[in-house]
This record gives structure tokens, C-alpha cells and sequence, in this order.
């Protein structure tokens, strides 16, 4: 004799727990995705605002210190111009040296009764005018140049009759540019 024993309600009953079990589960690992991903997303939206905030901050600091950035570019180029002025001035002050010991030059080496009238330089020659009382004074007036040590290699290039006197004009090398050198 056997007994029969029937197991099917028992088994469905089971099952339909485990299935239950599954879908509770299901949902739950469904909430908690939905639940970390919007809690993922407002920490980055939270960051992103941050970042934003901060860039608005640098904005505004930037906007401000603008009028001190243009006066600073205002004063370099202020301080550029001034330093050109400056070699400027300062050539020019080295070119007077240069005058100053050409005429210097030409006083300490004028004869009496010779005057000077005109000195122009071109292409490194000097070229006197001037006139004199007679012949002798001229040719004084060259060997006083010749014997200078500022000027080199003078030459007389024109003599003419004045109603008094002598006109006359000398080229010479000024060794200050390029002349003898003592």
C-alpha cells in the first residue's frame, strides 16, 4: 500500500514565493539604480554649478582689475617712449661731445684776421668758407689746420678776390670722423 503524497501545491507555492522574492528584488535593485543615478547626477549638477560659480568669481575679478591692466599697458608704453627719448638724448648728447671738439678744434686752430663764414659736412669732408685779409693769413690758416690734431688733410679748393680781402674754401677730413687718429 502505498501512499500518495501530492507535492504540486506545495511546489507552486514556492515557486510563487521565489518569484515574489525575485520581482521585490527586482524593484529594489530598480529603486536604488534610479535613486543612485538621480543622486549621482545632482552631485555632478552641484559640481558643475560650483565650477560655475567660481568662473562668474574670476569674471568679476577679471572685469575689475581691466582699467589697472590698461593703465599698466599705458605705462609701458609710456616707459618705451621715454626710454627711445631717453637714447635719444642720450646719442644727441654724444654727438655734441663730438661738435663741441670740432669747434673746439677749429678755434684753437684759427689765425687773426682769418673769419669763418660757413662749415658744411658731406660724405665725411668738411667744407669751410670763410675769408681773409690776404694770402699769408690763408696759407697760415692751412698749416695751423695741418698741424692740428682734429683735422686731417687739408686742402684749399677756392681762393677769390673780395673787394677787401680774400674768400676762400678748404676741404679737410675731421679725424673725429674717420681721420687721422692721434
Amino acid at each position: 500500500m502505498s501512499v500518495e503524497i501530492n507535492l504540486l501545491p506545495w511546489r507552486d507555492e514556492r515557486r510563487e514565493r521565489r518569484r515574489r522574492r525575485w520581482r521585490v528584488m527586482l524593484l529594489g535593485a530598480l529603486l536604488f539604480g534610479v535613486a543612485a543615478g538621480y543622486g549621482l547626477e545632482r552631485y555632478h549638477a552641484a559640481g558643475l554649478e560650483a565650477q560655475q560659480r567660481r568662473h562668474a568669481l574670476i569674471a568679476r575679478h577679471v572685469e575689475a582689475l581691466r582699467p589697472d591692466v590698461q593703465a599698466v599697458e599705458r605705462r609701458q608704453v609710456r616707459v618705451a617712449d621715454l626710454e627711445r627719448r631717453l637714447a635719444e638724448l642720450k646719442e644727441r648728447l654724444e654727438q655734441r661731445g663730438e661738435v663741441l671738439a670740432l669747434f673746439n678744434g677749429l678755434a684753437a686752430t684759427r689765425m687773426e684776421g682769418v673769419r669763418y663764414s660757413s662749415l658744411v659736412q658731406r660724405e665725411g669732408l668738411l667744407v669751410l668758407t670763410g675769408s681773409a685779409d690776404n694770402h699769408r693769413r690763408i696759407a697760415a690758416q692751412l698749416r695751423a689746420l695741418e698741424a692740428s690734431p682734429v683735422f686731417a688733410a687739408p686742402s684749399l679748393s677756392e681762393v677769390a678776390p673780395l673787394s677787401r680781402g680774400w674768400r676762400f674754401r678748404l676741404n679737410l677730413v675731421w679725424a673725429g670722423r674717420g681721420g687721422r687718429s692721434s
